[in-house]
């Protein structure tokens, strides 16, 4: 499918969804296509605790601040700060978490975007609210600074929403440290921030990765050219 009004109209594109919804390979197919047309593009990935974040997380991790989480066959485990053991700095931490991403949005998503890149993010704002509100609670969703890091999404970019049933989700991500209470989580927020940001929903249950992908085309190259 070689739509014209894709590769002139179509700005960037954003991605979110919870683990295994099938977000990594559209992103590259999307990026490809694009290239393989003539038009620059690249991938944005972007979650939670970067830079300073990153490094803070490291150190209480050290000093037993931590959960451990294994993937859903056992065989895994790693080791996650998790803040709500630090209660008295559940909002200085989330200040610390977009303090330290600012310089990724800048320099992965906005740089790109002003040099004339089409800029495919398979993970990016909307995963850092859904993230900072697992770890920190649900409340975190609705709070100042998680409508300051939406508002860094592009009024013109086209959103799209990745997902899937909860026991195929940890069905494809068998062997990675994940947990169901996290995909769960993710499944739900991820639905609200959906509807409240006018999203395309890909529901990659029982549908096909070239299947989603003309979807996605059929979509970013509508007559409208625009999200809201």
């Amino acid at each position: 499918m070689n739509n014209p009004k894709i590769l002139h109209c179509c700005k960037d594109v954003v991605f979110f969804g919870p683990d295994g919804a099938g977000k990594t390979t559209l992103a590259q197919d999307l990026v490809g296509y694009f290239r393989a047309n003539g038009r620059r593009s690249r991938i944005c990935w972007m979650r939670g605790r970067h830079s300073l974040a990153f490094m803070l997380a490291q150190i209480f991790t050290r000093l037993g601040y931590y959960r451990t989480i294994k993937s859903p066959d056992g065989s895994v485990s790693f080791d996650v700060f998790d803040p709500s053991l630090l209660p008295k700095i559940r909002r200085l931490w989330q200040f610390l978490e977009f303090i330290s991403i600012l310089p990724w949005i800048i320099t992965r998503f906005y740089l790109p975007k002003a040099l004339g890149y089409v800029v495919v993010s398979e993970r990016y704002v909307v995963d850092t609210v859904v993230y900072l509100g697992y770890w920190l609670g649900e409340d975190t969703l609705l709070s100042f600074l998680s409508r300051v890091l939406l508002s860094f999404v592009p009024r013109d970019s086209f959103l799209i929403h990745m997902d899937a049933e909860t026991s195929v989700l940890l069905q494809r991500r068998f062997d990675d440290v994940i947990t169901e209470d996290y995909i769960v989580f993710q499944r739900k927020a991820y639905k609200t921030l959906a509807r409240s940001l006018n999203a395309l929903t890909i529901d990659t249950t029982s549908s096909g990765a070239e299947e989603n992908f003309q979807r996605i085309l059929q979509y970013i190259g509508s007559p409208s050219c625009g999200r809201r």
